[in-house]
């Protein structure tokens, strides 16, 4: 289903066509042209020349940029460990907020630590001082002093902040080089120093990644992460099924892969519980005029993606979901074009199109919208 443009200008809504994968071409049955062209005779004859895929969102306002793939940690299943360590040209910054009108808020998130970015609290304020709110997701272990200064006085929004485990031996398993109790003293400095000097932002959120051992220590890590200055809860996920994540893992943790859809399972069913101590993301979002969320469902005759990801790799190449790691088309780079222009790409409507209805490329196999 989508929205189609016939003669270079009659746009037609929410348009049941046909895909031909030998020809890689969308069309009409016989039956639903007749019926489109009753309808509306000012498309009698014409052929199908556009197709928006944009169906959630027909101006976005909301980016998901990756700052860096630096980090200070060794976690053993993040792909971002494995990818060239470079920060994002902060010059280029102002010229991708230029680039999308109508921007409001960018989530800098990604392979990396957000806040190992020499130039991060100048991209921040570059947004604010354009007046949009800014998101990230941190390991919790750079908040020094001076940092946590710094994230109120910039008035970054929301931190997100990824706790695996409460066990500290499990913690450091996972997310290796770091130690669970300057992770939880940090936020607890963190959520301390907000509001003793009277700062509205940043917003502390909970996150994290679940396996086979810790599959059910959701309601634990909510209230030890309660305690100590927490008041969203985003998310927890299990490990990773994309084959692109897959192919970095240790071999000593293949293991794991069976048991997501279980954990999957025991993550959803302790949300209630999440929800009933902290805050949830979604709340926040819609309190916070955040457009996180899609707006409308795919097309629900076959598994789909629906995510509204509008994804910069840090060399301003767009991709629509950040699972992807390398660049799709050299005309979808946020730097060198405007965000409309990327848009209505051919190409990447098509992509956009295909997501949708749940036509999947190689890059997403695995993924959790293709099981």
């Amino acid at each position: 289903m989508a929205h189609l443009r016939f003669g270079g200008e009659h746009w037609t809504e929410m348009q049941t066509v046909h895909y031909d994968p030998a020809t890689k071409h969308f069309f009409f049955s016989v039956e639903s042209r007749a019926k489109l062209e009753q309808a509306l005779p000012v498309v009698t004859g014409l052929s199908v020349d556009a197709v928006n895929a944009r169906l959630w969102s027909a101006t976005p306002t909301l980016i998901n940029i990756e700052p860096t793939t630096r980090c200070n940690l060794k976690c053993w299943y993040c792909v971002g460990r494995h990818m060239a360590q470079q920060d994002m040209d902060s010059s280029q910054f102002g010229r991708m907020l230029d680039h999308f009108p109508g921007l409001k808020t960018i989530a800098l998130v990604g392979e990396g630590e957000p806040l190992m970015h020499k130039d991060f609290f100048f991209m921040a304020r570059q947004a604010r001082n354009r007046g949009i709110k800014v998101m990230i997701i941190s390991n919790g272990t750079a908040f020094s002093a001076s940092v946590i200064k710094k994230l109120c006085e910039s008035e970054v929004a929301y931190v997100a902040i990824s706790i695996d485990s409460v066990d500290p031996v499990q913690f450091a398993s996972s997310r290796i080089e770091a130690k669970l109790e300057r992770v939880l003293g940090g936020i607890q400095k963190l959520r301390t120093y907000r509001d003793e000097h009277g700062y509205k932002y940043p917003k502390i959120a909970l996150k994290g990644t679940l396996f086979e051992a810790t599959k059910a220590h959701i309601p634990q890590i909510v209230d030890v992460a309660k305690a100590h200055g927490v008041e969203i809860f985003e998310s927890f996920q299990p490990l990773n099924p994309m084959h692109n994540y897959v192919r970095i893992y240790p071999k000593d943790k293949l293991d794991e892969l069976p048991c997501i859809d279980r954990v999957m399972a025991r993550s959803y069913a302790d949300v209630p519980y999440a929800h009933s101590q902290l805050k949830p993301f979604r709340q926040f979002c819609e309190e916070n005029d955040i457009d996180f969320f899609p707006k409308v469902n795919a097309n629900p005759l076959r598994k789909n993606c629906n995510e509204t990801w509008i994804y910069s790799l840090l060399s301003g190449d767009i991709t629509p979901c950040c699972q992807i790691k390398t660049p799709l088309s050299s005309a979808w780079n946020i730097f060198q074009h405007p965000l409309q222009d990327i848009l209505h790409d051919p190409d990447y409507e098509n992509t956009r199109f295909n997501l949708w209805n749940g036509f999947f490329p190689d890059y997403c196999i695995g993924c959790w919208k293709t099981r």
